[in-house]
C-alpha cells in the first residue's frame, strides 16, 4: 500500500470497517446546535444528536475549508505518500471547491507526491461505498492511477435511495415547498429519493405510509441491482433502527443478499435529513432516473 486513500466524514464510513483498512483517514467536519460547535474535539454520540433533533434543535454545518484540508493532508505527503481523496458531491456542498483548491497547492509543495482527487457524486454511505470499494482495489494492489480510473467508472453505478420521515427538513434545505410539507405531513405522504449521476438529489416516487416507503426502497433495489457486484450492501438510518432491519430483512428475503451493515447517518448529513431517514446503498446497473421532482 504505497498510497493513502481519504475522504469527507460525510461519508459516514461504517464503524465496523473504519479499523479493517490501513492508510485511510477521514477529514472530519463541523456541525452547530445553538452557539456550541461539535464534530471534532466536542463530540455528541449519533443517539444524543437525534435527540436533539427529535427535541427541535436545528443543527448547522460547516463545508471543509481550503486551510483545514491542506493541513490535513500535509502530514501524509511529507511522509512519503501518495494520496487518493474522494470527496463530497460537488453538486451538494462547496466542499469540493475547497478541496481543489487545496489539492492545487499542494501538488506545488509536493511535485515528487501523486494527488488525485475525485468528485464521489456521492453523499451518506453511498460516498462511503465508493471509497470501500477504492480501498479494496488498493489492498488488492491497484496502483492509484488505476484505482482513481476505475472509481470514476463505479461512480456512476453507486446507487443511493432514501426516504425521509420529516418533510419539514427537506423543506429546511429547499427539497421540498412549504405547502408540500405540510401537505405531505398531513396526509403521510412519504417521499422517495436519489442521488442522480451528477450528484444532485431528485425525488423518484412517493406513496402513503412509511411501510410503503420502506419497501419501496427494497423494489427499486430489485429493479436497479448487479447481484453478482454486490459484495456488500450499505443500510444508514437516522436513529431509526428497527426501520432499516425491516429494510435489511426484506433485501435478504428478495434478493439473497445478507452481507448487509447497517449504521447511523452521521450529524452533518443528519442535519439536513431530519431524524428518521433510512437510506440504501448498493452497486447497481446505473443511477439514471426520471427527472421530474414530484415534490416541488
Amino acid at each position: 500500500m504505497s498510497y493513502y486513500i481519504t475522504t469527507d466524514a460525510t461519508c459516514d464510513f461504517p464503524q465496523e470497517l473504519v479499523n479493517k483498512f490501513e492508510n485511510f483517514k477521514i477529514i472530519p467536519m463541523t456541525y452547530t446546535i445553538g452557539d456550541t460547535e461539535y464534530g471534532i474535539d466536542n463530540q455528541l454520540s449519533s443517539k444524543e444528536f437525534y435527540d436533539a433533533v427529535r427535541n427541535g434543535a436545528m443543527p448547522t454545518t460547516s463545508l471543509i475549508t481550503t486551510y483545514a484540508a491542506t493541513e490535513f493532508l500535509r502530514p501524509i505527503l511529507q511522509a512519503g505518500n501518495d494520496v487518493l481523496h474522494i470527496c463530497f458531491s460537488s453538486n451538494l456542498s462547496s466542499t469540493y471547491q475547497s478541496l481543489l483548491i487545496a489539492v492545487e497547492e499542494l501538488k506545488k509543495e509536493f511535485p515528487e507526491r501523486k494527488i488525485f482527487m475525485l468528485d464521489s457524486k456521492a453523499a451518506c454511505s453511498g460516498e462511503a461505498l465508493l471509497v470501500y470499494y477504492s480501498l479494496k482495489a488498493r489492498d488488492n494492489g491497484m496502483d492509484i492511477e488505476s484505482n482513481y480510473n476505475e472509481t470514476i467508472v463505479r461512480r456512476d453505478h453507486i446507487c443511493h435511495y432514501f426516504t425521509p420521515n420529516d418533510l419539514y427538513h427537506l423543506m429546511r434545505g429547499g427539497r421540498v415547498s412549504k405547502t408540500a410539507a405540510v401537505a405531505g405531513t398531513l396526509l403521510q405522504i412519504k417521499p422517495m429519493l436519489y442521488a442522480n449521476v451528477d450528484g444532485k438529489l431528485s425525488t423518484i416516487d412517493k406513496v402513503k405510509g412509511r411501510k410503503k416507503a420502506l419497501l419501496g426502497l427494497v423494489n427499486h433495489m430489485q429493479d436497479k441491482m448487479i447481484a453478482k457486484e454486490n459484495e456488500v450492501v450499505f443500510i444508514a438510518h437516522a436513529d431509526c433502527l428497527e426501520d432499516a432491519e425491516f429494510v435489511k430483512e426484506k433485501i435478504i428475503e428478495k434478493t439473497g443478499i445478507t452481507n448487509i451493515i447497517i449504521d447511523y447517518i452521521g450529524p452533518v448529513i443528519g442535519s439536513h435529513t431530519g431524524q428518521g431517514t433510512v437510506a440504501l446503498f448498493f452497486v447497481g446497473k446505473d443511477k439514471i432516473e426520471p427527472t421530474d421532482d414530484l415534490l416541488k
